[in-house]
């Protein structure tokens, strides 16, 4: 073997434990990439729970203001909801046909 192959070869080498140690390094990236992705999609899962229950909460708010209205409030709310009703009752009605 000539000292040209031997200096091929070596440099092979060196190239080929600068590709594994780059594999491994990539390797350990991809895996703290996907714990952190893991990580941001519980959270979002919690943060959407706390927005579902803000929005319950809101709309609970919404209701009893409703109910702490004044009179003139009150009977228009209920002319609502009792047209609501009527709309329901309709709907029911031609189900039942």
């Amino acid at each position: 073997m000539t000292e040209q192959d031997q200096y091929l070869i070596d440099e092979f080498k060196t190239r080929i434990r600068l590709l594994i140690g780059k594999q491994n390094s990539l390797k350990s990236e991809n895996g703290q990439l996907l714990e952190q992705l893991r990580n941001l999609q519980d959270e979002l899962a919690k943060i959407r729970k706390e927005n579902e229950l803000l929005v319950k909460k809101y709309d609970n708010l919404k209701l009893a203001k409703v109910f702490m209205a004044s009179d003139d409030e009150k009977q228009d709310a209920k002319q609502r909801i009792t047209k609501i009703v009527r709309e329901i009752d309709k709907c029911i009605a031609q189900l039942n046909v």
